[in-house]
This record gives structure tokens, C-alpha cells and sequence, in this order.
């Protein structure tokens, strides 16, 4: 019960504002209501009646007093000054009781209080003014007879302010609901610009500045934000100066190194062990510089998506690794090329490393222009608790485990291109042992947007 309430209760600010203040008006519109019933309606309601009585005690007084002879000339000059007449009406005439309304109810009460639980309050249309309002009659026992007293409505009952409260709430409804609009847009805006970025943010990309505008609150987040933005620039440009100062200053003395064992009079053994170790650590070197440089500043290109995997595979099988290609139908999507380059080769590197064995590369098709690239190899596999950990940088599994080198970068980087390009990567158990490398890649108006 307590969830289904939750799911009730509207997600976005403007519509709970608009809520807040709607339900504050209805409250506002409610005892505003009950106070002039409590404070205005019923004691001008009781007044009118009792003064409505009073008339008609006057009227039979006067007409007990009164002597025949004169009492025309009463009825008229009461006819003439207020309104009501006062005639013995036939009995055939058909007359229908009054509505029980409020005012006529208080009415009828005093009444039958003065006159015996016999009197009534009467009404009857106007053939001959049709929309004119129905008049009210009651019967005044005066002696051993008894006189019908026609008066108009108005004399008991005031107007009616039903349609005007409810002209005014829906008018206070607008108005609310105009000043939630007004109100959250100057919140919104800037909210949406502050998403908006965030987004880009956490995708790699590094977007402008936003606009410290808006309220205060609002403001303050802003700057925060650009402050927090600010820090995450100079932390990666840092980084990066850091990563491809060592990784420059590297290459010289292993270029000597190469060198002097070139020129050592090594037997073949110990010389191919040096050659490989230092090809290591220029491997390592080489992913220093990947991981330095900023695949965000590269522009999307439309690309053949099987063409450049076919020419990054032919360069892999040039080295002596095994790998087979499998594609569909042909797929022209917006890429980064050089980091889909990067990406790519990450992959099959990894897999040759934790492998050793035929890789296997696909790309499926998925709808428009997305598509599903994946690497799959039938090493020892990953476990599944480590896959996110894995994808940080400087993150490796025991080695002792695959007997793999390197510095730890590969995936990570592979995990900040997928998100560069809009895609989601994962690492995935296959049926059989080893592992599927899974980067799914979105239509391309999500690339453009993760771009923008």
C-alpha cells in the first residue's frame, strides 16, 4: 500500500510545486468557505428568515385589525411598497412546495415555529414570464379564514455564490499552476544545463562551464560544479603530462638498451629473453601514452565498421596471433578511428595475453546503425566479481594465475572509449570456459549526443 502511495506521488518538481500549491489553495478555498457559512452566510440566512416572519406576524396583525371595508386599500399600498400581495388563492391552483434550500429551510422552521408545523412555503411559475424566477407563497391564518401572501424570492433568499467561489478557485488554480510553471523554470533551466553536463561528465567528455544563474541554492550547486569540473581538468591534464613525460623519457634509454643488446656477444637464448622483456616494457610504455592522450578531442568520422576491423585484424595476424573475423551486413556508423583503433586492439591484446589461443572477433548488426563488437577467447575466464575492478586503471588479475604483463591499462582504456562513443563494455563468461568482450555500441544520434 505504502509503495502504490509512493508510485502516486509525482516525479518531476514542477509537478509536485504544482501539486503543493494546488492542494494549499483547495485547503485555503476550503476553510475560507466554511468560515463565511460559519460567520456570514448563516447568521444573514437566520436574519432573513426571522425578518420574513416578522412581514407576514405584521401582515395578519394588520389584517385582524384592520376593517373590511379598508383592508383593499392595505393590500395595495402593500403590494405597492413591498412587493407582496396578499389574495385568497383557489384551491385548484397548483402549487408545488418550495426546494429545500438553506435559506428557505430556515424559513419554513420560523414559520411553522410562529404559524403551526402545518405552514409551508410554496411555489409557482409564471406562464406569462417564463424567465423570470418562480415566486414564493405561504399561508397566513388571519381569523376563521385564511390568506395566501405572494412574495418575490429575493425577500428570503440572497444570491447565489456557488458559481462564483467555484469561478474563483479554478481562477486561483490557473494562477498557482502559471506561477509553478514560472517558478520551476527558473530552477529547471539551470537544473537541466547542471544534468546535461553531469552527463557529459561522467562519459569522458569535458563540457563547458554551466551558467551560475537562478536562485541561490541553485547557484551554489553551479559553482560547485564548474569548481569540481575545474579540478577534474587539472587532475587529468597532470595525468596525462606525468604519463607521457615517463613514457617519453623511456623510450630513449630502452632504445639503447635494444641497442647494446644487439651488440653483446649474448648467446640467441638470453638475447631473445632481454628482447622480450623489453618489449614489455615498451608495451607498457605504449599503454602509458594510450591512457595519456584524450580520445574526446578525436571527431566521430562515418566509418565501415567491418572494413577497419578487417584491416586492425590483418595487422594483428601479421605478429603471429591467431584471430578469425566474422561480420554480417555492412555497417556505416559514426567512430572515433583512432581510438576505435585503440579499442579494438586492447582486446585482442588482452585476450592474447590471458589466452593464448585462436581469438575469435564478430560484429553483429543492431538495428539502424548500432552495432555489437566482440572478442572472445577460451583462456581461464574472468570471475564475475572482478569484471569492475578489472576496468580500473592500474588493475590486473593475479598474474601468477594467467601469466600475463603489462601495467593494468588496457581495459581501462577500452572502458573510457566505449563511453567516449555512447557504448556499454563488459566482460562475460562463455558457455565452455574463456570470456566474451562485449562493446555495444548505440545508434548513432547516441553517439552524437555522448559527443556533443
Amino acid at each position: 500500500m505504502g509503495v502504490q502511495m509512493i508510485k502516486l506521488v509525482p516525479q518531476t518538481l514542477l509537478a509536485r510545486t504544482a501539486l503543493v500549491l494546488l492542494f494549499a489553495l483547495v485547503s485555503s478555498q476550503l476553510v475560507s468557505i466554511s468560515l463565511f457559512r460559519y460567520y456570514s452566510r448563516e447568521p444573514r440566512v437566520q436574519l432573513a428568515a426571522i425578518g420574513f416572519v416578522s412581514q407576514l406576524k405584521t401582515i395578519r396583525a394588520a389584517l385582524e385589525s384592520i376593517p373590511p371595508d379598508r383592508q383593499r386599500d392595505f393590500i395595495i399600498r402593500l403590494r405597492e411598497e413591498r412587493g407582496m400581495r396578499v389574495f385568497r388563492l383557489r384551491e385548484e391552483e397548483p402549487m408545488e412546495i418550495a426546494p429545500d434550500i438553506p435559506a428557505l429551510r430556515a424559513a419554513r422552521e420560523r414559520l411553522r415555529e410562529e404559524f403551526g408545523q402545518d405552514a409551508e412555503i410554496f411555489t409557482r411559475l409564471r406562464p406569462q414570464r417564463p424567465d423570470a424566477p418562480p415566486l414564493l407563497i405561504t399561508r397566513v391564518p388571519v381569523k376563521d379564514t385564511s390568506y395566501y401572501v405572494v412574495f418575490p424570492r429575493n425577500r428570503v433568499v440572497g444570491p447565489d455564490y456557488t458559481w462564483a467561489w467555484l469561478g474563483w478557485g479554478v481562477f486561483g488554480g490557473v494562477i498557482a499552476l502559471a506561477g509553478a510553471v514560472f517558478i520551476m523554470g527558473r530552477v529547471n533551466r539551470p537544473l537541466k544545463a547542471l544534468q546535461e553536463a553531469a552527463d557529459a561528465l561522467g562519459r569522458g567528455d569535458s563540457p563547458p562551464a554551466v551558467a551560475e544563474v537562478g536562485p541561490s541554492e541553485v547557484k551554489s550547486v553551479a559553482v560547485a560544479f564548474n569548481q569540481m569540473r575545474h579540478n577534474l581538468q587539472r587532475v587529468d591534464r597532470e595525468r596525462a603530462t606525468f604519463l607521457a613525460g615517463v613514457s617519453h623519457d623511456l623510450r630513449t634509454p630502452l632504445a639503447r638498451l635494444r641497442l647494446g643488446i644487439e651488440m653483446l656477444p649474448a648467446d640467441p637464448a638470453t638475447r631473445a629473453d632481454v628482447e622480450r622483456d623489453i618489449a614489455d616494457i615498451n608495451s607498457v610504455v605504449d599503454q602509458f601514452m594510450d591512457f595519456a592522450r584524450d580520445e574526446g578531442a578525436e571527431i566521430p568520422e562515418i566509418s565501415d565498421i567491418n572494413h577497419a576491423l578487417e584491416t586492425i585484424v590483418e595487422r594483428a595476424t601479421r605478429s603471429g596471433v591467431e584471430i578469425s573475423l566474422t561480420t554480417g551486413e555492412s555497417i556505416a556508423a559514426p567512430i572515433r578511428r583512432q581510438a576505435f583503433k585503440r579499442l579494438v586492439n586492447n582486446l585482442i591484446d588482452n585476450a592474447v595475453k590471458h589466452a593464448h589461443s585462436p581469438i575469435l572477433v564478430v560484429v553483429d548488426p543492431r538495428g539502424r546503425d548500432g552495432f555489437c563488437l566482440s572478442v572472445l577467447d577460451r583462456g581461464a575466464g574472468i570471475p564475475p566479481k572482478e569484471v569492475a575492478r578489472l576496468k580500473q586503471p592500474f588493475t590486473r588479475l593475479d598474474s601468477s594465475r594467467t601469466g600475463a604483463s603489462g601495467a593494468g591499462l588496457g581495459l581501462a582504456i577500452v572502458e573510457r572509449i566505449a563511453k567516449i562513443h555512447g557504448a556499454t563494455f563488459d566482460l562475460i563468461p562463455r558457455a565452455g570456459g574463456g570470456t566474451e568482450a562485449r562493446v555495444l555500441f548505440p545508434p548513432s544520434d547516441t553517439i552524437d549526443n555522448a559527443s556533443d
